[in-house]
């Protein structure tokens, strides 16, 4: 989990006795992940970059698999099962024959997809994902979030920020399963806890959320610790 969040001083926060994420804040923040994850591809797409544009399509599976599985209702399950297909399309063509208007065609019937799933809220029950995601795409998926949640945070944008964190949360939770290396599980799960902690602080300013942030990047930097000296 390469972070995303470099400062020159790291500020360890306390994260105990912090409420859990409000459901309907993380679903929201999933929604908004999906479209900004388009926006990236549509980058991509225009520098004809396909390599990141498969990568990028990789991503927005994982995030629509983790979306998906906030609920058991019909009309959920159908509209985010959408949303994971259009990204497997696309990531597909993408590797493929890298034909530019395939991509086009395909990037654009996903960004219709998502955009039906965003009017929808869960209703059901919450789901285990149907697999567990494997490790370079869901690390690769949380460095690109944290960066999103960076350049929100340093250009003020400090709700937006605080929604990508609530995202680096959900991805964090599956990072405790990645791996049995001893004391893993703990560091994934400080690094969750501290995610939340950002994403459900009560202050605006953002060089005070930015303290919060650096709690962040340092259990980040401790995962990556971990994985050097196993």
């Amino acid at each position: 989990m390469r972070c995303g969040f470099s400062f020159l001083v790291l500020i360890a926060l306390p994260i105990g006795g912090f409420a859990a994420e409000p459901e309907a804040s993380v679903t929201a923040a999933l929604h908004a992940a999906l479209a900004k994850n388009v926006e990236h591809a549509r980058d991509w797409l225009d520098q004809k970059d396909f390599k990141s544009l498969a990568q990028s399509a990789g991503g927005l599976q994982l995030l629509a698999e983790v979306t998906r599985a906030k609920s058991d209702d019909a009309a959920w399950q159908a509209a985010l099962g959408k949303v994971v297909e259009k990204a497997g399309e696309l990531q597909t063509v993408a590797r493929g024959e890298e034909d530019l208007a395939q991509c086009r065609s395909a990037l654009d019937s996903l960004d219709s997809a998502v955009k039906g799933a965003a009017g929808l809220s869960p209703n059901g029950k919450p789901q285990s994902l149907s697999r567990p995601p494997a490790i370079r795409p869901l690390m690769l998926t949380i460095d690109a979030i944290q960066g999103d949640a960076k350049k929100a945070l340093l250009t003020g944008q400090v709700e937006a920020a605080k929604k990508q964190t609530h995202v680096l949360a959900e991805l964090g939770k599956l990072v405790s399963n990645s791996r049995t290396t001893e004391g893993w599980s703990s560091l994934a799960g400080d690094f969750t806890a501290a995610a939340t902690a950002a994403a459900t602080s009560n202050e605006s300013d953002p060089k005070l959320v930015r303290q919060h942030f650096r709690a962040v990047a340092e259990r980040c930097e401790a995962c990556h610790e971990k994985s050097r000296t196993r």
